[in-house]
């Protein structure tokens, strides 16, 4: 008997295009929920009215099918009442019957009642494991890099604005001023999001951390800025034309380092520049988190991981990038997994203490042949006189 072909693999979306997935798969730019599936390497949206035009001109999509044509058909296929429209299920169904497709697969991210729904119907719902529904995405088109260059400009732009506000500020009475006021964290991130929108890019939840505010690596900061304070600056912009993202963090001293901070600041640039060279296709992820680890504690730097008392390097030290400013693969120390050429990744070590402050440096990396080359360029520059 001979062996049934195997059916093509479906993956069913009905968002926006905030899922990245959604938008890996249709490059479209909606602000409503739609429909939208594949057929193998086939993708089909389907398009309110309204939307038809636009998505024809701006979509990747391979065929574009019109919803109100949809929803006539599924009204026949399901006999709905005269005046009310078929359910989201019904057009899922109606869609699933017209194409031949007997399972779907989905993303974490898929509404769960819909899902559950579809399954009462007797449709087939798969949920994709950690890799997603896309692990292609894990590798970048010279495009993808493109745009992710182009985020980091961004970023590098809110670093010049940096500083410069920190070399105009004069110091008085313990704090900074500039042009009149009070220098803050806050204000630094209106200054950085200003020249992130003069590249393109919208700066959101970016970290202006000074002193201890930076030991919790996710504060984005608040109050005054003073002289002699270790600040750290992580800027993370997204681009709207096409969704992808800069990150890069940078430090800065506005006055006279101490010894300290100095070995501080200057032992973690070590660290980054250990990353790079170990950053290479085949390089395992878990040995470089681990060889960062290790300089740390030769220089002398403890590391503690409990809730109550983090100090030293304790969170991973980078992360995949794209359309998301967090997606796999994650670099900490039990990871299993190899760098391939066409990965981007940040690297981004750090040392934090209480009443020393926090220092970390991140930039961006394409995998390339034999190596990697960064997608993030900024200054080092720390101290601003």
């Amino acid at each position: 008997m001979p062996k049934r072909s195997r059916q093509p693999v479906s993956v069913l979306f009905h968002s926006d295009s905030g899922d990245p997935d959604m938008l890996y798969l249709s490059r479209f730019d909606a602000f409503d929920p739609y429909l939208a599936f594949s057929i193998g390497k086939k993708r089909f949206g389907v398009a309110p009215d309204m939307e038809f035009g636009r998505m024809v001109k701006e979509s990747a999509f391979d065929e574009i099918l019109l919803l109100s044509e949809i929803r006539k058909g599924a009204a026949r296929r399901f006999k709905v009442p005269k005046g009310k429209a078929p359910s989201i299920p019904q057009l899922i169904r109606h869609l699933a019957k017209l194409h031949g497709i007997r399972t779907f697969r989905v993303s974490s991210r898929f509404p769960a009642g819909l899902a559950f729904e579809l399954k009462d119907a007797g449709l087939k719902i798969e949920v994709a494991g950690d890799e997603g529904v896309f692990p292609e995405r894990v590798i970048k088109t010279a495009e993808e890099v493109e745009a992710l260059r182009k985020g980091n400009q961004a970023s590098a732009a809110g670093f010049r604005a940096v500083s410069k506000a920190l070399a105009e500020s004069k110091v008085r009475r313990g704090r900074l001023v500039h042009q009149g006021r009070t220098l803050t964290a806050e204000r630094l991130r209106e200054l950085i999001a200003q020249a992130s929108m003069e590249k393109g890019a919208i700066a959101l939840h970016t970290i202006t951390a000074p002193g201890d505010q930076a030991v919790d690596c996710h504060n984005a900061g608040h109050g005054p800025i003073r002289p002699g304070e270790l600040i750290v600056v992580d800027i993370f912009p997204r681009r709207p034309a096409d969704g992808y993202w800069g990150d890069m963090t940078r430090t800065f001293l506005k006055g006279e380092a101490s010894d300290e901070q100095k070995r501080l600041v200057r032992t973690v640039k070590k660290a980054h520049a250990l990353s790079l060279e170990m950053i290479k296709p085949g390089a395992s992820g878990g040995k470089v988190h681990r060889a960062v680890e290790d300089f740390f504690a030769k220089e002398g730097y403890e590391t503690t991981k409990d809730s109550n008392d983090l100090k030293g390097f304790f969170h991973a030290l980078g992360h995949g990038i794209g359309l998301q400013v967090h997606e796999s693969p994650v670099l900490h120390a039990k990871a299993d997994w190899r760098f391939k050429k066409g990965m981007v990744v940040t690297t981004e070590p750090g040392l934090y203490y209480r009443g020393l402050g926090g220092v970390r440096i991140e930039d961006m990396v394409h995998l390339v042949p034999g190596g990697n080359e960064l997608i993030s360029r900024a200054p080092y520059k720390w101290q601003i006189a």
